[in-house]
């Protein structure tokens, strides 16, 4: 019998997943059917990763995965398959899934999301405006990421262009958009494979703004690129304060604005993520979770849900940050007695030298403490797949 084969690719700080499922019809008969779940980066901009990725996927895949997931509207998820169709190398799916909120009808049904979004696009204009690249390069990459909100042509392309692409790789009446609620016959080939979302909620506005907690081991600037701090203290030395003004009490001013700034764009960055399908498979004694960027608010509604399950396998939220694996929730997917005896894995896909705390190796080592081994994209070349594989 086949077996059930994830490869997550190494395109630096992103996602690409292809998952190969045996799938046996109704007739008794076995086919390979495929699930390919986000392909993008972000920090590292070597986007000519994704041409050998995506031709990879064509090649095994015959031009055409089963099933196509966009998570949520990040540019570390969303931009390679437009890359790779700029360079020649197309692929196509025969349905395809995004993110509810993805709808480009969602807000204008859902007052309260659209309410919260356009706080939070205001906020984004602002800081659009007053950001200054050579003073903090980390904003800089922060406002690309959550391009979605930006206005048309700003920063050349937009992760809505790259959304807008995605929108197309499934013929339309094959094309949905997806939360927890919705119901998923008729939107997938699968027959013997179980396929269940776990998240969005089909209301986001609740993934907009502040916990009344902090998050596990967060801390003020968490997250931010490597040498940007020093990048940033470096050109804010050159600036005078104005006729008048003290130095110290200058310097204090724009340390102070850029700390609002960061919080104000990771509260940003945090709501798109918690919006993140979050898909489970089932298969042949097997369970599989895929949860994108989902951070603390996705997680605790899933738990409050009673949603979640002990599974054998996740890939690591969020490429490894703090803010992408709740220790408490890890006792219910991994909980210490092992239901049947079966390995548990774990993968993460992430990059180093992008970001201060991600990966957090801390977060990481949380995994083979309930008895995962734990795969990662860092272990192969850029371009190349870490392969799991489950017995059928």
């Amino acid at each position: 019998m086949a077996d059930l084969i994830i490869r997550a690719y190494n395109v630096l700080f992103g996602d690409a997943i292809l998952i190969s499922i045996p799938d046996r019809q109704h007739n008794g008969t076995e086919v390979v059917r495929h699930i390919l779940i986000d392909v993008g980066n972000l920090l590292a901009s070597k986007d000519d990763v994704f041409i050998p990725v995506v031709k990879d996927i064509a090649d095994r895949t015959g031009g055409e995965v089963d099933l196509y997931v966009m998570t949520h509207e990040h540019l570390d998820h969303v931009q390679g398959l437009l890359t790779a169709k700029n360079n020649d190398v197309d692929l196509a799916a025969k349905y395809a899934w995004l993110t509810g909120s993805a709808a480009e009808d969602y807000y204008e049904t859902h007052e309260n999301a659209k309410k919260k979004k356009n706080d939070f696009a205001e906020t984004y204009k602002g800081l659009v405006e007053q950001h200054s690249a050579a003073s903090d390069p980390w904003l800089t990459m922060m406002i690309q990421n959550n391009s979605a909100l930006l206005p048309e042509g700003a920063l050349g392309l937009r992760t809505a262009d790259y959304v807008d692409h995605v929108r197309t790789v499934a013929p339309a009446a094959k094309t949905h958009y997806v939360d927890r609620t919705t119901s998923l016959a008729g939107k997938h080939p699968f027959k013997e494979a179980k396929l269940r979302i776990l998240a969005p909620e089909e209301d986001t506005s609740d993934y907009y703004g502040r916990r009344s907690q902090p998050r596990l081991g967060a801390a003020a600037g968490e997250g931010i690129a490597v040498g940007a701090g020093r990048q940033a203290a470096a050109a804010e030395a050159q600036w005078q304060p104005p006729v008048g003004v003290q130095a110290g009490a200058f310097y204090d001013l724009v340390q102070s604005r850029n700390h609002v700034n960061r919080q104000a764009i990771m509260e940003i960055d945090a709501a798109a993520n918690n919006t993140s399908v979050v898909l489970e498979i089932s298969w042949r004694g097997w369970k599989l979770l895929f949860p994108g960027d989902a951070e603390e608010r996705s997680w605790e509604t899933m738990r409050d849900q009673e949603l979640l399950k002990p599974v054998h396998f996740v890939k690591i939220a969020h490429h490894g940050s703090v803010n992408g694996t709740v220790a408490e929730i890890l006792d219910v997917v991994f909980p210490e007695d092992e239901p049947d005896g079966k390995p548990r894995r774990a993968l993460v896909s992430t990059h180093d030298h992008d970001w201060k705390s991600v990966p957090d190796p801390d977060t990481l080592k949380l995994y083979p403490k309930r008895g995962c081994e734990v795969l990662d994209t860092r272990d192969v070349a850029e371009g190349e797949a870490v392969e799991i594989v489950f017995e059928g």
